[in-house]
């Protein structure tokens, strides 16, 4: 970070929150003289939430010269993907420029994996 930028989005509210939130912090980034790399997406809907950002990001990078990195923005999508997901999304259409391939890369379909999220909170400082 900085030069690395990219950055989870859809932790809570993907496009009204997440998106616009990146978007903030990209723009005082490129002000600053750093060139984001992107975003990551983990949940939901990943086709149709890849091309609703792709949209924000070339509506921006159409705007204003200074931001046409927007239109070279990586969209990395994870969460449990594997063959089926792939051929779905590529079905279904998406604006995916990366995908990551973790659990299913790693264990086999015969003994599956367990997945789970930890999420940590500080309550009073503990």
């Amino acid at each position: 970070f900085p030069d690395t930028f990219l950055c989870l989005i859809d932790t809570y509210d993907t496009i009204r929150s997440g998106l616009l939130n990146f978007c903030t912090v990209a723009l005082v980034l490129s002000d600053l003289g750093y060139t984001p790399r992107g975003i990551r997406l983990d949940s939901g809907d990943l086709a149709y939430l890849s091309l609703q950002c792709a949209k924000q990001f070339a509506s921006i990078a159409a705007n204003d010269t200074r931001y046409a990195f927007f239109g070279d923005m990586d969209i990395v999508a994870s969460n449990d993907i594997n063959e089926e997901v792939l051929h779905a999304l590529n079905k279904q259409g998406h604006a995916i420029t990366i995908f990551g391939i973790g659990t299913n890369l790693v264990t086999c379909q015969a003994q599956p994996a367990l997945g789970c999220v930890f999420k940590l909170e500080e309550i009073y400082g503990v």
